[in-house]
């Protein structure tokens, strides 16, 4: 069984006001099965559940079900944005997923995991998804994404590994714009193989991070953002090409064990809004860079602090010149000892 993953699929607006359907134009190498992180949420007529969300990160749902969405034969709605719209917002874009049959997983009430099961020539594999604490968390709603929790992460990872061939971990995590992945990060990947997963695929932060080997497993800390407009993304700066370019990766799935991968990396095109596959040769000097430099701590914090903190900046000035008071109340809430650690030291 061959399964090609990408990361962050967003599909923003001007997707439809351009009339631009990108799971039609995109090429994907040669795979059984399709899956992607379905980045947002498309509805009509539901009010925001959070203050700042961006109706430019929302496309109708009639202009939904024009797209060739089927394309994809999995898609994950643990992220940030799920919740953009309420359950509301959720239940209409299932409407569409569920109708076209593709198998969505990683949103749930209650406690637990939803988990994706796929099956081809007699191999079956589960995709458990997850995302990292925020406003968005399931457990503040009773409904919502399903959570980074390493302990119960494990238990159902060696649960499906009783009755499926393969696991794939699917995490939204990791720090935006960042190339390095979170240490912590690093640590869970390896214990999620340990566990007896064969792959822990990542998505989040719109950049691309390292690949390795570990064990019998492989590790992708994120695939980057696919189908995507970085340009009308808040905060966004042109600075930062490297945001540019994204993974597909195809893994070859045998029965007991990975036969082999390959790393695919796109390029964005600005004309075209669609990421466009490019020559091994052209990127290899780049994907030599992201997989020595996993573990590269004080390169992980000089990105934060040159990066990310100027992303932050961009985007709360943006919101503060629409909604100044939600704007300071939602900052001041943010805070946290924690959170300056990790932006300045």
């Amino acid at each position: 069984m061959i399964i090609n993953f990408v990361g962050d699929i967003g599909i923003f607006k001007k997707f439809e006001d351009l009339g631009i359907d990108p799971f039609l134009e995109v090429k994907l190498p040669r795979a059984d099965l399709n899956i992607g992180n379905f980045e947002f949420i498309s509805t009509e007529g539901h009010a925001p559940f959070f203050y700042d969300v961006q109706t430019k990160y929302n496309c109708s749902l009639s202009y939904l079900k024009q797209l060739k969405v089927e394309t994809f034969d999995g898609l994950g709605l643990a992220n940030n944005h799920v919740l953009d719209y309420g359950p509301e917002g959720v239940a209409d874009t299932l409407s569409v997923l569920m109708d076209k049959r593709i198998g969505v997983f990683g949103y749930s009430t209650g406690r637990g995991y939803n988990v994706g099961e796929f099956e081809k020539d007699g191999i079956r594999i589960a995709v458990l998804a997850f995302v990292k604490p925020g406003r968005w968390s399931k457990e503040k709603f009773g409904f919502g994404p399903d959570s980074y929790d390493p302990v119960s992460i494990v238990e159902e990872i060696e649960k499906y590994s009783e009755v499926v061939d393969h696991v794939i971990v699917f995490p939204h995590w990791g720090t935006e714009l960042v190339e390095i992945p979170n240490e912590a990060d690093t640590r869970n990947a390896k214990r999620f193989i340990d566990a007896g997963a064969s792959a822990v695929i990542g998505h989040h932060p719109h950049i691309s991070q390292g690949i390795e080997t570990y064990r019998h497993g492989v590790i992708a800390y994120s695939l980057g953002s696919f189908i995507y407009i970085p340009e009308d993304e808040v905060g966004y700066s042109k600075k930062n090409k490297n945001r540019d370019i994204s993974i597909c990766l195809t893994i070859d799935f045998g029965k007991d064990r990975i036969r082999g991968y390959k790393a695919h990396y796109y390029k964005y095109d600005s004309i075209t809004k669609i990421p466009v596959v490019q020559p091994d040769e052209s990127i290899k000097e780049y994907a030599g860079f992201l997989n020595s430099h996993i573990y590269d701590l004080q390169l992980f914090n000089k990105q934060i602090r040159e990066t990310l903190v100027k992303r932050e900046v961009r985007s709360f000035l943006y919101r503060f010149r629409k909604k100044p008071v939600k704007t300071l109340y939602h900052y001041m809430g943010q805070l946290r000892l924690k959170k300056f650690k990790k932006l300045f030291f």
